[in-house]
């Protein structure tokens, strides 16, 4: 019984090793597809990576030209709007000048037509008063009456107004 019972466990160990052989040749085969379509995706990760790096390349390639044509553009700009800057500037600066002179040569003749003036009235006062003066000598020597001094003096005022 012993060796009936001992067969019978050696079978069902065979048996169970034969399932487990059969397991193991099948994981071997999955194992193996896997491999064999991994190994086809390797070269596609692969190439995916290196895709991958050529894209990171690009970008920071055109990233590092659009720095560069932004502030070569900037720098065309700023320099332009510099020029346009220093050019008005300078016109303003020449008109400004220009006013500036005119309003000298404006002010200069009119401190002279002032000094003129003056010089006139100063004539004139001193005519009006030598002519009162000489008035008042005729009238002291008898040659003009009173009345006849105010009466020049009204003729005289009527021809100026």
């Amino acid at each position: 019984m012993k060796e009936g019972y001992l067969q019978l466990k050696i079978s069902e160990l065979n048996d169970k090793c034969t399932q487990i052989d059969q397991m193991i040749s099948m994981e071997k085969s999955k194992i193996e597809l896997l491999q064999q379509r991994v190994g086809g995706a390797k070269e596609l990760i692969k190439k995916l990576q290196d895709l991958d790096e050529f894209k990171d390349k690009i970008l920071k390639q055109i990233q590092e030209d659009n720095q560069k044509l932004l502030a070569d553009e900037i720098k065309s700009i700023s320099s332009k709007i510099e020029k346009n800057i220093d050019s008005l500037v300078k016109s303003k600066t020449k008109e400004i000048e220009n006013i500036l002179n005119y309003t000298k040569s404006r002010e200069k003749e009119i401190v002279q037509q002032t000094e003129m003036i003056s010089q006139v009235n100063e004539k004139v006062n001193y005519l009006l008063n030598h002519n009162n003066f000489l008035m008042m000598k005729l009238v002291n020597k008898g040659a003009l009456s009173d009345r006849e001094v105010t009466e020049l003096h009204s003729r005289s005022s009527k021809k100026s107004d």
